[in-house]
């Protein structure tokens, strides 16, 4: 009887070494702690030829296992509870269109084209709506002293708000001491309707319902966030969290290419560029609707994250033209 029992014993010493070395040995995504946020910013600055693409390698493949910095702030807002319709979002549309204006004698630090901007009552959900609003460059026609014409690149507009203020601004530089004088046309999008989930720190992997569409979380640990949208052509997503300070890293991917980029974690630079066939650098991305979102919360822990989104049907667009007669200092 006593030797049954050490038998039995020594089973479940051996059964439990090996429950124990699978689970360490579970994930193959390489521990690169705070390092991955130094990591992101020596890729970003980098010269290197497809430094770019590596840097979203490692935000893909990395996990974040401890947090530099914990700050905790309470936000006074969330977009989702202003309960937006589609009355008041066309009037605040229509409000900009007769209110942004560019000034006539701009003080500039780097020759950049004016602000465009436009005062509001300060009201929170003004201020909401103020912070969804997305914008692109769709026309414009600008000459310079000597009437020659400027050419913008990118069709990108910043956005800043403020209680009570907003301001757009065309990416544009070296304009300094020169009258500039024209038109601009934005497209200027707002949702009227909202949905909101949120996912909890144990929300490993989870199926969530936003809307009429659903969210899988594939991957949620400390501050690291990757999901997808089952209809997500048909819907644009963010995140919103109470207890960090610093920014975050967002992007997308085919869902294929993530896939691809997970099966080979832990490379060198070197190694992933001796690999560009099979990471297809160089080459254009096979298209595939379905994407795969991540999140990187720079040196935070997040807690729960708030996410929100709206139907691509379910916002109203507005064209506004705004004339240009300025004096950039």
């Amino acid at each position: 009887m006593k030797f049954t029992l050490q038998r039995g014993s020594l089973f479940l010493l051996i059964l439990y070494t090996v429950i124990n070395i699978s689970c360490k040995e579970s994930s193959t995504l390489p521990e690169l702690s705070d390092k991955l946020n130094d990591s992101i910013y020596v890729w970003e600055q980098s010269k290197l030829k497809y430094a770019k693409e590596y840097n979203i390698y490692l935000t893909a493949t990395s996990r974040d296992t401890s947090i530099r910095t914990e700050k905790t702030i309470q936000n006074t807002y969330y977009p989702w509870e202003a309960n937006l319709n589609k009355q008041q979002v066309d009037s605040f549309l229509n409000y900009l269109g007769k209110n942004l204006k560019a000034e006539k004698d701009y003080k500039s630090a780097f020759g950049e084209l004016p602000f465009i901007t436009a005062d509001y009552a300060a009201l929170r959900k003004n201020y909401i709506m103020a912070s969804l609003l997305s914008c692109k460059l769709t026309g414009y026609k600008l000459t310079n002293s000597n009437g020659q014409q400027i050419d913008i690149d990118d069709n990108e507009v910043g956005i800043n708000i403020n209680i009570g203020s907003i301001s757009f601004s065309l990416a544009k530089w070296d304009l300094q001491g020169q009258n500039i004088k024209g038109e601009v046309t934005l497209e200027i999008t707002l949702p009227y309707n909202l949905y909101k989930t949120e996912i909890k720190p144990a929300d490993k992997s989870r199926v969530l319902d936003l809307g009429t569409t659903k969210i899988t979380v594939l991957e949620k640990e400390n501050n690291i966030l990757h999901y997808t949208v089952e209809n997500d052509g048909n819907y644009s997503t963010d995140v919103l969290v109470d207890s960090c300070m610093s920014s975050k890293h967002r992007f997308s991917l085919p869902e294929y290419f993530y896939h691809k980029l997970r099966e080979k974690p832990n490379l060198t630079y070197q190694q992933f560029i001796a690999d560009s066939t099979y990471f297809e650098l160089g080459g254009t991305m096979k298209k595939d609707p379905k994407r795969v979102h991540i999140v990187y919360f720079e040196s935070c822990n997040p807690g729960i994250i708030f996410m929100y989104g709206y139907q691509r049907g379910e916002h109203l667009t507005k064209l506004i033209t705004i004339p240009i007669d300025t004096k950039i200092r």
